[in-house]
């Protein structure tokens, strides 16, 4: 009796271990993919070179992508990493990317996209098979207007 008890004891952990592992491996490539989204926005100016006064100009490819306003709305499935480049093994992972003025004064505040308006937040949601399972956030400054 006392031998059965460990028995499933000892099984109940191993249990519990695989499922821990499982979701800890989720969350490593949800926060690794959302970096990879952080990373490319790093690269981008505020405001697109060609039309500064213009909040939204979005460039046809991902690759030609030159201001932070360009991911606002965009959902990559597969993927990208931060050249940019799908990412082959991640059939069910999708980066959701948000990007929304808010006012210098109060980051909460959320404002009318306005390029005028110098301080944006960009959210990215990861999915896998279509469930946020991760969402981070930063902000983005760009010149002050006048």
């Amino acid at each position: 009796m006392i031998i059965g008890v460990g028995v499933i004891a000892m099984m109940e952990l191993l249990a519990a271990g695989t499922v821990s592992n499982a979701a800890s491996n989720q969350m490593t490539v949800a926060v690794n993919l959302a970096n990879n989204v952080h990373e490319i926005s790093l690269g981008l100016a505020y405001a697109d070179p060609a039309a500064p006064t213009q909040w939204s100009t979005r460039e046809a490819t991902v690759a030609a992508y030159d201001d932070v306003a360009d991911l606002d709305g965009q959902t990559f499935s597969p993927p990208l990493d931060v050249r940019r480049q799908p990412i082959a093994g991640y059939p069910n992972w999708a980066q959701r990317v948000t990007v929304r003025t808010v006012s210098p004064d109060a980051v909460t505040a959320v404002r009318p996209n306005d390029i005028t308006v110098p301080t944006a937040r960009v959210t990215v949601e990861i999915l896998l098979n279509g469930k946020v399972v991760h969402t981070a956030t930063w902000l983005v400054v760009g010149p002050s207007p006048g």
